[in-house]
C-alpha cells in the first residue's frame, strides 16, 4: 500500500470499456481498469508484503480503484445522514489493505480469480474525515471482484471474531437505555482500537497480545458505544472477548 497517496474526487465520472493502444480496459461497477495483454500469474498469500507482488499491488491501487470506495464511501455517508449538504470534493486517502483469503492472479486473465481483501481508507470532505472498509471479493469466472461495504474503523479483530462477538455487544448496547430495547434500526457506526495489543491480566495471570476496542452502533437515533476486550487464548488457540459494561454509554 501506500498511504501517503490522496485521490480527490469531484463527481462521479462516466466510463465506457473500450480498447486503447492494445490496452485492456475492463469495467467493474462503473470503473475502468487498464492491463496490458501480456500479464503474468501471481498468487499472495494472507500476511505477505505486497511489494514482492507487484501484479497485485498494482491492482489493488489503481486509481479506479478509488472511485468504487468513492461510491462506497457516498452510500455509508447517505445511511448515516452525514454530510447531506456538502458539495465539496472528497478525498479518498489509502490507510491499508488486509488480505483475508489468498489472492490468485491467473496469467490470461484481467482479474483474480480467487480471494477477499480489505481495504481500509479515510474519506475527507467538507472539514470532516471518516475511515471506511470495503471488502473485495473475487469471482472464479475471474470478472471484476464484488465490492461489498464492511463495517467503518479501525477494529483490528477479523471477520469471525466480530462475527462471534457481535451479538454480545448488541445485547449490552440495547441495555444501555430502556429506549433501546425495541429499536430495531441498528447500524454500526464506528468500530475503533483503544489499547494497541498489551498485557491483559486474566484469572490472574498476564496474558500477551491483548488488546481493547470501542464499538458505537447507531440504533434509533442514538449513538451506543460498548468497551471490547480481545485477549489470545493460550490454553486452547483462538481469542476470547469479554464486554467492559463500564466502557458502554449513549450518546447523540
Amino acid at each position: 500500500m501506500s498511504p501517503e497517496k490522496t485521490y480527490t474526487i469531484y463527481k462521479e465520472g462516466e466510463f465506457k470499456m473500450k480498447k486503447v493502444c492494445g490496452l485492456i480496459a475492463v469495467a467493474i461497477v462503473g470503473v475502468v481498469f487498464v492491463f496490458t495483454a501480456g500479464s503474468f500469474a501471481e498468487r499472495v498469500n494472507p500476511g505477505e508484503d505486497f511489494r514482492y507482488a507487484r501484479r497485485t499491488e498494482a491492482y489493488i491501487n489503481a486509481q479506479p480503484m478509488f472511485e468504487i470506495l468513492y461510491r462506497m464511501a457516498l452510500e455509508q455517508d447517505k445511511k448515516f445522514g452525514l454530510q447531506p449538504h456538502c458539495n465539496s470534493q472528497y478525498q479518498v486517502k489509502p490507510l491499508g489493505t488486509i488480505i483475508l483469503s489468498p489472492i490468485n492472479f491467473p496469467d490470461d486473465r484481467p482479474h483474480p480469480t480467487e480471494g477477499i481483501w480489505n481495504y481500509r481508507y479515510q474519506i475527507e470532505r467538507c472539514g470532516e474525515a471518516k475511515i471506511y472498509n470495503t471488502l473485495f471479493i473475487a469471482t472464479d469466472n475471474g470478472e471484476a471482484p464484488t465490492p461489498r461495504i464492511y463495517y467503518p474503523g479501525t477494529t483490528s479483530a477479523d471477520p469471525l471474531l466480530i462475527k462471534d462477538a457481535m451479538l454480545s455487544a448488541l445485547v449490552v448496547a440495547t441495555a444501555t437505555d430502556p429506549h433501546l430495547k425495541d429499536c430495531r434500526e441498528i447500524d454500526v457506526f464506528d468500530m475503533q482500537v483503544t489499547k494497541a495489543p498489551h498485557t491483559v491480566t486474566e484469572e490472574n495471570r498476564g496474558v500477551s497480545g491483548g488488546w481493547s476496542e470501542d464499538w458505537t452502533f447507531r440504533m434509533c437515533g442514538q449513538l451506543a458505544t460498548v468497551g471490547i476486550t480481545f485477549t489470545p487464548d493460550q490454553k486452547n488457540g483462538g481469542t476470547t472477548f469479554s464486554i467492559n459494561p463500564s466502557k458502554s454509554g449513549v450518546g447523540g
